[in-house]
């Protein structure tokens, strides 16, 4: 059989994207955090040696657009003759990575007959990667190196050999090391499951065609989105939104703006209009990465995704914006603006992309609760990726705990939360009333009510977007309502919180947070009957 085989070809893309959910099933049972382990807060896959995307998994869709952009960061950092067989590398440098600094990637090359083949790579959310706010999404940081420790391409391993110096340097600097050396370890472990299953397939077919078979299929993909793009009516299609603030300047509204323009097979993205970057955290280094989402999202929902899907989209962007920060703009926050964008390209394209495009869904939302003090308890991190309503569909309600920007993340169980955390969950419910009204209802918020159990808890909120909401109706519907922080809720005590806040705290023993998320925009206008 040849790699022209049609046959051959689609079994070698069947076996990478295999190998890739190997790698998935790997990751999320050795992990030590249920923020990997249960929410699955991580994207991962296999990328060629020319830094192209291979193959993923089921993950955050900003993390798997980032992975072809990391690798060749990588390649440009140490050359292409610059990897060894048993090597494993690390790096979070948001000016590297397209994320913030607590999406640590750890990658290792693929080599077949002592040729350099491709990469696994997985990017995780640490529980804590040093910098002044437990667990990352400080939300008033002044720069990049308040936010933690910064790899730029280190080798953890070296032909094989443990790097232990910088392991030992990680574990000193970061509020839980077992916790976080044991999510490295197993992003190691999902490197080598995905190595493992490319060795076996260049075993079986060659690694010559199975380099081979990528570029086609990659040339094929890349063909059939020009093809898609060309079917779409040409013009400039616009969205834009205003953010509540920087974090650091609380009177002055940050502007998101984006621009598509449609011309036969080019797609072609500005950002004019946008704020210059922010002096606080939520400038967005990865905003090609979160266009990018929303484009194959929109025109090939259904493909698991190859280089092939995103090389048709060209990008114009000017330097110095919230979109193109540069060293040293802090980016902690970066999610804001990367989720904003995310939605605003689905808004701007959903004139000509009616049957697809649905309302605006709701901004990331939820808190942190750590202690880092040992004198007040054992100390800990945990993060909640707080679920809410997603916009309406043209056909269909909008659906509830979900999150457009987080992919295919989950809650954290209440079963989970209070077996490893001094915390008690006394409500978990959805709340119908924060959807956006419409012929579809928008997605219900969702509430989630904490009992503090032990001293010397603090808190981080995050929260944006509640004067100019995302979750816009669309076609007439009504916008959903946005989150809201209530601490100890019908009592005399009562605070509520429309601000994110960091370090509040710390928490008295009996203290209740209600935490409850915004809802989806609905579609159609409410009058209308539903078809």
């Amino acid at each position: 059989m040849t790699a022209t085989d049609a046959v051959t070809t689609e079994v070698i893309r069947g076996g990478l994207s295999a190998a890739a959910l190997e790698m998935n099933r790997t990751l999320v049972r050795t992990a030590h955090n249920p923020l990997l382990y249960e929410v699955q807060d991580f994207g991962l896959g296999i990328v060629g040696a020319d830094g192209r995307l291979w193959a993923e998994a089921p993950g955050i869709a900003g993390f798997i657009s980032a992975l072809s952009d990391t690798i060749r960061s990588g390649i440009d950092s140490h050359g292409p003759d610059g990897f060894r067989e048993g090597d494993v590398l690390i790096v979070n440098d948001p000016f590297l990575t397209g994320t913030h600094i607590s999406d640590t990637s750890v990658y290792s090359p693929i080599f077949h007959a002592g040729t350099l083949i491709g990469f696994a790579i997985v990017t995780a959310h640490w529980a804590d990667i040093g910098g002044k706010s437990p667990g990352g999404w400080a939300p008033d940081t002044t720069d990049v190196y308040q936010e933690g420790i910064c790899f730029t391409h280190q080798r953890l391993v070296r032909a094989g050999t443990p790097n232990d110096e910088l392991l030992r340097f990680i574990e000193t600097n970061v509020r839980v090391p077992d916790l976080v050396r044991g999510d490295l370890a197993a992003q190691m472990a999902s490197c080598r499951r995905g190595i493992e299953r490319v060795q076996r397939l260049c075993d079986r077919y060659g690694s010559g065609t199975v380099v081979d078979a990528m570029d086609r299929i990659i040339e094929r993909t890349d063909a059939a989105m020009r093809a898609r793009i060309a079917q779409l009516p040409d013009g400039r299609y616009e969205a834009s939104v205003e953010l509540d603030h920087d974090g650091i300047d609380r009177t002055k509204r940050q502007r998101v703006a984006v621009q598509i323009e449609i011309a036969g097979e080019i797609l072609r993205v500005t950002f004019d209009g946008t704020s210059p970057t922010a002096a606080g955290p939520i400038n967005d280094p990865g905003a090609r990465c979160d266009v990018r989402c929303a484009l194959k999202g929109l025109l090939a929902p259904y493909e698991v995704g190859n280089e092939g899907h995103v090389t048709a989209f060209d990008f114009d962007v000017e330097p110095g914006l919230l979109v193109s920060p540069e060293r040293p703009a802090p980016v902690d926050s970066y999610g804001y603006v990367g989720v904003a964008l995310i939605e605003l390209v689905i808004r701007a394209l959903a004139p000509v992309l009616p049957d697809r495009a649905p309302a605006g869904g709701y901004q990331i939302f939820g808190v942190d609760l750590y202690r880092v003090d040992a004198r007040d308890g054992e100390p800990f991190v945990f993060t909640d990726v707080h679920p809410g309503g997603a916009g309406a569909r043209p056909d269909h309600d909008g659906p509830a705990l979900i999150f457009v920007g987080d992919g295919d993340t989950r809650n954290t169980p209440v079963e989970v939360i209070e077996t490893r955390y001094p915390l008690r969950v006394e409500r978990h419910e959805l709340l119908p009333e924060f959807s956006g009204a419409g012929r579809r209802r928008g997605g219900p918020g969702v509430a989630r009510d904490f009992r503090i159990l032990q001293p010397g808890i603090q808190m981080q909120y995050t929260v944006e977007n509640t004067r100019d909401p995302l979750a816009k109706g669309l076609d007439g519907g009504e916008d959903g309502e946005p989150g809201v922080l209530i601490v100890n809720p019908e009592t005399d005590r009562e605070i509520v919180m429309t601000d994110r806040v960091t370090a509040y705290g710390p928490l008295e023993v009996g203290d209740l947070l209600s935490v409850r998320s915004g809802g989806g925009g609905g579609f159609g206008r409410p009058e209308e009957p539903a078809t």
